[in-house]
């Protein structure tokens, strides 16, 4: 026989049993659907190589500091200007850095996110400009004209595609830059949301200055020169280390641990996803399983049926091996079948992901990602149906006690999924109840950034632009409160500097807290109590004693013993100490579940406050946004405001990966019970039917009733607990893989395993029933005389 022969044989087969293949096809169809659906997600957003020439030499360098509360910094000019030394190791280098500007000339004033780069990075990253050119090294200088490069998005929607962009002139912040080139589509660097490139712009001194060694905020990325192996690259900064560690041991104090340290790009580009990301591809990975283990209990049962057939094919001289081909051409049919629904499924999915899931890089619904559901199939013709084919040639067992196995298996690999999805909806649930130490709800928040060339003074941002706004914010109707300042989980985050306390022992490393700036009123708007002492007043301005506000944590760790109010504290190597005159409560700046840093307030009044954040408590459900617009407009055309939420939005945003997860992996649980519920009927359904002579003579000999039907609920009973038992090691694994992604729930938590073993002891119940409710209603009688 040929293949053609196999195949019309195998569609014969499958013609004769239209509800067996029809489910079949569905448990493969949601497995495939499944694990495509994620793959596709996961190579788009993880395995994609990045669109640059030989990307894997890209690599982004850092300072580690192991024992300080920002474990990971960038670099100063002066490391780069070292590490850029050593081209036998990186032939080229780059650095940049975040920047929020305002787009003034073409109407209304428009915040922009830009990259201030040095020339040097887009040589890095190899691509050329789809029209123009990039910076010059000259253009890349202290002093010289500003030149601009933007993204396709920008000039696209912006600028309206105009073909003759180049050369015309911009004005960020008032400064004018002359555009010079409009990158392609596919160059998003650092992120998709970044809309304009221009100069790093440094004076040439900056890379050497002594003071500015420790100013480590800039971001660098170089390529390995040819050869050069991730592992060399590690040795050649160990070296550097070790030397600047010699050569300057006031800055680079090697005993606290500090080195540089290097890492893929494409890895920095989603460290915080990708161990995520991995977990839900574990997921359907499972449920993929689930399925391919429900199909292959489902043809050893149909495979008991036609062991005449296969007996009578091996006496007229049929070798086992033929016919083993013959059941898995049978298999791989029920597959591909399974894979072309499922591929329609794996769309539905991937539209439903980009539509409620957090990621902002969209997969594409048809991509060639989808031709790994074509590699499931061929996949799920092995497993499911390797055992069966030769389960009925005899090569191995395939009794009910095999199939009764494979079951289990089911019941195991579900009980893992519902386990670990409810540790992460405990978690999730644990972490929506923290409170991050302020009232979140109805407070408006938006930041505004101001045109520095208009502003000379110090102060003169607050005096002339501020403070007059959040006094006529306060006049809203509907505003109980308004202020300004970095609230807690905005985009750009909390900075940190090391801290000097005059009268205490000096520390290595040093102490260490967040900064915040807050106007006055910032407390009581987010309502952060007051602990002792007082707040900021308009009378802690510029020309008055510098004061400061410490929180909870920053007194209980580096005032233990004494009141803080009235000591000493500065930062960021100021000169002039601020006296503490308040204690706060401690809040979360970022991430609800994690440890709670010190940190210290100055009063915005007495620092150069550019841009900030304001804060409205509102008193009722309102949106200020377009009176805010106005009032800005009109205090300074040239400031935007951007960036606008609730304070209730920008917690729920730090939770939405962590929710999406969660509610993907209820999804899979749910499915791989279902499939698991489905597989366990059906054995026991099975087991009635094989065992139908059994039960009519234990009737006939006067068993009763609950007699009966306790013989499939014992045999119930077995596979439910040989799945628990094996499912119970999965979910501990499963446990402690994900430990440091779950808040306030251990592998012991008894509220899961009850709420586990509760499901599992009515899905078994549920199973049991119709197949016993089957068993006793068979006829004595007719069960003989059908024997």
């Amino acid at each position: 026989m040929t293949a053609a022969q196999d195949f019309r044989f195998a569609m014969r087969q499958m013609a004769r049993r239209p509800a067996f293949v029809a489910t079949a096809v569905t448990v493969l169809a949601i497995g495939i659907g499944s694990v495509t659906s994620v793959f596709a997600v996961l190579y788009q957003t993880l395995l994609k190589p990045l669109p640059y020439p030989n990307a894997h030499q890209l690599f982004s360098i850092h300072n580690a500091f192991p024992k300080s509360q920002v474990a990971m910094a960038g670099v100063s000019g002066f490391d780069y200007a070292e590490i850029r030394k050593h081209t036998d190791v990186f032939s080229q280098s780059g650095i940049y850095y975040y920047d929020d500007l305002n787009l003034t000339g073409i109407g209304t004033a428009q915040h922009v996110d830009v990259v201030n780069a040095s020339a040097s990075m887009f040589e890095v990253f190899g691509l050329k400009p789809q029209m123009g050119r990039v910076f010059t090294t000259a253009e890349d200088t202290k002093g010289a004209d500003g030149t601009a490069l933007l993204s396709d998005t920008l000039w696209r929607g912006t600028f309206g595609a105009d073909p003759h962009i180049l050369g015309r002139v911009i004005h960020l912040d008032g400064t004018p830059y002359t555009v010079v080139g409009v990158m392609p589509r596919s160059f998003q660097f650092p992120s998709d949301e970044t809309q304009l490139w221009i100069p790093v712009a440094m004076r040439p001194g900056e890379f050497t200055i002594e003071g500015g060694r420790m100013e480590k905020w800039l971001h660098m990325v170089a390529r390995l020169a040819p050869g050069v192996s991730a592992e060399r690259a590690s040795a050649a900064l160990n070296s550097i280390t070790d030397d600047l560690g010699a050569r300057y041991p006031a800055f680079y104090t090697s005993n606290d641990g500090w080195h540089f340290t290097s890492q893929p790009l494409a890895d920095e580009l989603t460290e915080h996803i990708r161990r995520w990301l991995y977990l839900a591809f574990g997921a359907v990975g499972a449920v993929m399983l689930i399925a391919c283990i429900n199909v292959s209990g489902l043809l050893l049962i149909r495979g008991t049926a036609r062991q005449s057939e296969i007996s009578v094919r091996l006496a007229v001289g049929a070798s086992r091996l033929r016919i083993v081909r013959q059941l898995l051409t049978e298999t791989a049919l029920l597959a591909f079948a399974g894979c072309l629904l499922g591929v329609f499924i794996a769309m539905a999915a991937i539209r439903v992901i980009n539509l409620y899931g957090p990621l902002r890089q969209l997969t594409p619904v048809w991509s060639w990602a989808l031709l790994f559901a074509p590699l499931m199939a061929l996949l799920g013709t092995w497993l499911a149906g390797l055992v069966p084919a030769f389960g009925a040639i005899r090569l191995r067992a395939s009794g009910t006690r095999w199939r009764e196995l494979v079951v289990a298996g089911q019941i195991a690999l579900a009980l893992t999924l519902l386990f670990t999805a409810l540790q992460l909806n405990r978690s999730f649930l644990n972490l929506t109840h923290q409170p991050p130490g302020f009232q979140a709800q109805r407070v408006w928040t938006g930041a505004v950034g101001l045109p520095s060339q208009r502003y000379k003074a110090p102060q003169s941002w607050n005096t002339n632009f501020f403070t007059p706004l959040i006094d006529e914010l306060a006049a809203l109707p509907g505003v109980q409160l308004a202020s300004a300042g970095n609230v807690p989980f905005n985009p750009s985050g909390i900075w940190t500097e090391a801290l000097n306390l005059p009268g205490h022992q000096k520390q290595n490393p040093p102490p260490e807290a967040q900064i915040g700036l807050p106007f006055p009123g910032y407390f009581e708007a987010l309502q952060i109590p007051l602990v002792r002492g007082r707040t900021f007043t308009k009378q802690d301005h510029d020309g008055a004693p510098p004061v400061a506000i410490i929180d909870e944590e920053l007194a209980r760790r580096y005032f233990p013993d004494e009141d803080p109010l009235g000591k000493l504290i500065g930062s960021g190597g100021g000169d002039r100490p601020a006296s503490i005159i308040g204690v706060v409560g401690s809040v979360q700046n970022a991430d609800l579940g994690g440890p709670r840093e010190p940190q210290v307030y100055y009063p915005a009044l007495q620092e150069r406050t550019e841009s900030t954040y304001l804060v409205l408590r509102l008193k009722t459900d309102i949106d200020p946004t377009a009176a805010v617009r106005k009032i800005i407009a009109k205090l300074d055309p040239g400031a935007a405001l951007f960036d606008v939420h609730l304070m209730e939005e920008r917690l729920a945003h730090s939770l939405a990966l962590r929710r999406f997860i969660a509610v993907l992996l209820n999804v899979l649980a749910i499915i791989g019970l279902l499939l698991a519920v489905i597989g366990l009927y059906g054995s026991l359904a099975h087991l009635v039917e094989l065992r139908q002579r059994e039960i009519g003579i234990r009737a006939a000999l006067g068993a009763g009733r609950p007699q009966i039907a306790g013989l499939i609920f014992r045999r119930c009973a077995v596979v439910i607990g040989l799945g628990i038992a094996a499912g119970a090691f999965g979910a501990v694994f499963a446990s402690r893989e994900l430990e440091h992604q779950l808040f306030g729930v251990n592998s012991t938590d008894p509220i899961v395993w009850l709420a586990v073993l509760t499901v599992m002891v009515v899905i078994g119940t549920a199973s049991a029933y119709l197949p016993a409710a089957r068993a006793v209603r068979i006829d004595p009688a007719v069960a003989l005389r059908h024997e």
